[in-house]
């Protein structure tokens, strides 16, 4: 069926508070609005419908779930997280919500828990199932993980998105779980400097 709003698949500009418009040829902002779906077809929900297992063998999902504006060594057909699609996330807290919800979705992957402290700050702390989580996201294979470029990744796009609360509690978790002993050397140092990832349109 064509979409509604002509004959391919080319969605329409965004107009942005500043009087401009957004090109999406991706059409990220629709996906995260739930009206549309990825490359292959699946919606937002149907990722966050993903177990833990699927969530470590399916690799091509975690490119929508965070999008950034690097090229991805690892999906060809990966969203671009354009400096004018950013500025929409920024200014629309609907996009950031449905962010939020994909970060503590990611976190239960993880281990962790996204959480609300008393005063309505973000936290993220380790979760009572993250003994359950050790093996396939915490021990690194020949000095790595895969999660752990993930979550390089998810540090970049919340930073990029105008998550600022949200990227330094997750950070400050992942430094918290260095100190414990978790042995992370080979990643810590790029999540300390993707932590420090802000709207490429404000650099």
């Amino acid at each position: 069926r064509p979409p509604p709003w002509g004959g391919n698949n080319t969605p329409p500009p965004r107009v942005l508070s500043s009087g401009g418009t957004v090109r999406d040829p991706d059409g990220l902002l629709a996906f995260f609005r739930g009206t549309g779906k990825d490359n292959r077809g699946r919606t937002l929900e149907m990722m966050r419908d993903l177990d833990h297992n699927a969530m470590e063998v399916i690799h091509d999902y975690i490119q929508w779930f965070f999008p950034t504006d690097e090229v991805s060594r690892f999906n060809m057909n990966a969203p671009m997280l354009s400096p004018e699609i950013q500025r929409v996330f920024v200014e629309d807290p609907v996009l950031q919500q449905q962010l939020r919800l994909n970060l503590a979705k990611f976190c239960d992957f993880l281990g962790l828990e996204l959480k609300r402290g008393a005063g309505k700050e973000i936290a993220v702390s380790i979760g009572p199932h993250f003994q359950e989580r050790v093996e396939d996201c915490w021990v690194g294979m020949y000095g790595g993980n895969h999660n752990w470029l993930r979550i390089s990744r998810v540090l970049m796009c919340l930073g990029r998105c105008g998550m600022p609360e949200e990227q330094q509690a997750f950070h400050a978790c992942l430094e918290e779980l260095h100190q414990r002993g978790v042995n992370c050397d080979s990643a810590i140092i790029h999540w300390r400097q993707r932590a420090k990832t802000v709207p490429a349109f404000s650099e």
